[in-house]
């Protein structure tokens, strides 16, 4: 995934002692009470102390792995892997406890754990960019529903048996005949009810895309209401189209991310899907292809790569 040629660079720095000035031109000592002032690192970028106690100036920290950190030292080099007893752990716990939380992290959990730092900062890593893409799929949405209403009617009917009654004919009194006893008495009943939609309804882009994007399991006049629901409030697919477009922005450079196609291609995909949910504000119907994008997008959310 990286290049890792450059390790004896910066691990020469590192574990080199600092060159003995002659004594002509050693520099004079510091008056006593008088404490030496520090010298601040250039602004964006972070100094780390040695295991020989030099410090050093590294442009980015990009990442902790169980070997080692992952950093650059100036802009335009690449990505070197330094290994973690070249750093005094000790200055590191104790100036930089974000990186030595990281450390301790990728050793247990025997991963990459990401650090972000210097050229870095504000850059997510693959799993940072899922955990992005499904809190923007789960977060909650209000839409405001057009007035509508509807009348439905339901019918009741009820069947009892009664026992059968003489009949009474000039003051002659008719007994039932023997073989029918019992006679049925049959009861309707029918009741109009109106139901008001209500001013709003929360949901979430991943139900809103679930249904659209479904070709099965969903009534084709529940979907295009649905699609009607989105045109009234088009701030329901507008969001999501917002984010994948943050998300797309603060993903690495390709040559920073793993060789793997579903990274290198993660930042063109989701300009994508924001154009194509952008498309379908103003489109007057939903079409297949439209639907394989809403799925493709709740598929890419829960790839293995981004977890």
């Amino acid at each position: 995934m990286f290049n890792l040629a450059r390790l004896a660079l910066p691990a020469a720095i590192l574990a080199s002692c600092p060159p003995t000035l002659p004594a002509a031109e050693s520099p004079p000592p510091p008056s006593e009470g008088v404490p030496a002032t520090p010298v601040t690192p250039p602004e964006g970028t972070v100094r780390l102390v040695g295991a020989n106690g030099r410090e050093v100036d590294f442009a980015g920290i990009w990442e902790a792995r169980p070997e080692g950190l992952v950093v650059v030292i100036q802009p335009v080099d690449p990505l070197t892997l330094i290994a973690w007893n070249k750093f005094d752990l000790n200055r590191l716990h104790a100036e930089q406890p974000g990186i030595d939380a990281a450390r301790q992290r990728a050793i247990f959990l025997r991963s990459p754990q990401p650090v972000n730092l210097g050229l870095f900062a504000g850059l997510l890593t693959p799993v940072q960019a899922g955990q992005e893409l499904r809190r923007l799929l789960d977060s909650s949405l209000t839409a405001k529903v057009p007035f509508a209403y509807r009348t439905t009617t339901s019918s009741t009917s009820a069947t009892t048996l009664v026992p059968a009654r003489p009949v009474i004919y000039n003051g002659l009194v008719l007994n039932p005949a023997p073989e029918n006893p019992l006679a049925y008495a049959q009861t309707g009943k029918s009741v109009s009810e109106t139901r008001f939609s209500p001013d709003e309804l929360t949901t979430s882009p991943r139900r809103v895309l679930d249904v659209l994007g479904r070709t099965d399991g969903v009534a084709a006049e529940d979907r295009r209401e649905l699609f009607e629901l989105v045109k009234v409030n088009p701030q329901l697919l507008e969001q999501i189209a917002d984010g994948l477009e943050r998300v797309s922005a603060s993903l690495p450079p390709r040559h920073l991310l793993p060789n793997d196609p579903v990274l290198v291609t993660l930042a063109l995909r989701l300009r994508d899907f924001a154009a194509g949910l952008r498309r379908l504000t103003t489109a007057s119907g939903i079409d297949y292809s439209d639907q394989v994008l809403m799925r493709d997008l709740l598929l890419l959310a829960e790839h293995p790569v981004l977890r």
